[in-house]
């Protein structure tokens, strides 16, 4: 799988959740247990944001920067780090259902995120074209 391919798939990824999350806060924050409905909101549009940057990064068959590709790996490991640390805190995703969605959510982010820096351009500027 190439580079633009994974960073699609992100996209997809971002966009979908993003939708959920800002389309239906109170059904998510019901779902994983005591967040605000305004902090899945704001995710929401944070992924929707993310989403739209990702999709960006490879338009019309541009390949990737070094820097773009490390924001995009980095932010999907805090994004797990952050599920962790919330999960294992007791704070906010505290049903049981919430954590096991949390979960395979933050996996299927954190498999993006290194599918991303194993393919991470090995210079700063560009990587190979995209197709």
């Amino acid at each position: 799988m190439t580079l633009a391919t994974v960073l699609r798939l992100n996209a997809l990824s971002c966009l979908g959740f993003g939708l959920v999350f800002l389309l239906a806060p109170g059904a998510v924050a019901t779902a994983l247990g005591t967040p605000p409905g305004w902090v899945i909101a704001a995710l929401g549009a944070g992924l929707l944001g993310n989403a739209l940057l990702l999709w960006l990064s490879v338009r019309g068959g541009r390949a990737p920067r070094r820097a773009e590709v490390l924001f995009f790996s980095l932010g999907d490991a805090g994004w797990v780090v952050a599920t962790l640390a919330l999960i294992l805190g007791g704070v906010w995703i505290v049903t049981p259902g919430g954590r096991i969605a949390a979960l395979a959510v933050a996996a299927m982010v954190g498999a993006l995120g290194l599918a991303q820096w194993r393919r991470l351009p090995k210079s700063a500027s560009v990587a190979r074209a995209a197709p």
